[in-house]
Order: structure tokens, then sequence, then C-alpha cells
């Protein structure tokens, strides 16, 4: 059974059925009953007139149609995540390893990109700032 928190998820999915089915009921009437499974039945029943047993079995169907698709993503959500975080742990590994094996290169090569970072930027926002006026600046602006 899903809980409020994971109905409201799924709230667009759920009233998108109700509206494709019973067209009669407003988007107001909707966000009233927002997340309230008895509710909706309730209203669905009061504005179509149908029998409480068709309308529960249509709204327990979206519910559970609704449910199996956002477990669905979850799951591949939680497989891409973990896939993830191991490709960061094989990463952060080979760098240890290849800082302990040479040290001093890797204390090198990370001073030179550092100073090229820094240099690079230092250039980027000094350049607009400083920046000399041409001769065509200063004649167009006479």
């Amino acid at each position: 059974m899903a809980t409020k928190q994971e109905t409201r998820g799924q709230w667009n999915s759920i009233q998108g059925a109700v509206k494709e089915k019973y067209g009669q009921i407003t988007d107001d009437e909707l966000r009233e009953v927002e997340g309230e499974k008895e509710q909706l039945i309730g209203l669905i029943q009061q504005k179509v007139g149908a029998a409480r047993t068709e309308v529960e079995s249509f709204v327990n169907k979206v519910y559970q149609e609704c449910g199996a698709t956002c477990s669905n993503l979850s799951d591949r959500a939680a497989s891409y995540a973990e896939a993830t975080g191991e490709r960061m742990r094989q990463g952060y590994d080979q760098s240890t390893r290849a800082v302990a094996q040479r040290p001093m290169e890797s204390i090198v090569t990370a001073f030179g990109i550092g100073l090229l970072a820094g240099v690079a930027i230092g250039y980027s926002l000094a350049t607009d700032r400083y920046r000399e006026p041409t001769w065509r600046d200063r004649f167009m602006n006479r």
C-alpha cells in the first residue's frame, strides 16, 4: 500500500487517469481531494453516480499502476546510483595507488595544474576590467 507521500508524488498520473475516464470532474475538485483515496472515491461516486465497487476497483487499479511505475523508476535510480558509486570508488582507488607509487610526480602535476588554472582564471578576470581602448573606441566616442 502506498504512503501519503508516495501518493502525492504520483498524483499527476492519478489525476490524468481520473480525468480521462470521468471528464466531468474538474481540476478544482481534484485539488481538494489531492492524495486522499477515500475522498477521491466519494467524489467520483457523487459526480458520476456510479456504483462504489466500480469506482473503488478503478481507483485501486490506477493507484497500483502508478505505484508499479514509481517503484520501477525507484529501482532503476537505485541501481544507477550504486553503479556510479562503484565507479567512483574504483577511480578513487586508482588515483590513491598512483599517488602512492609516484608521490613526487603527483605533487608536481597537481602544482602545475593549479598554477595553470590560477593563471587562466586571473587572466580572464583581469582582461575585461583593464582593457585599453583601441584607437577606434576613442575615435567613436568623440
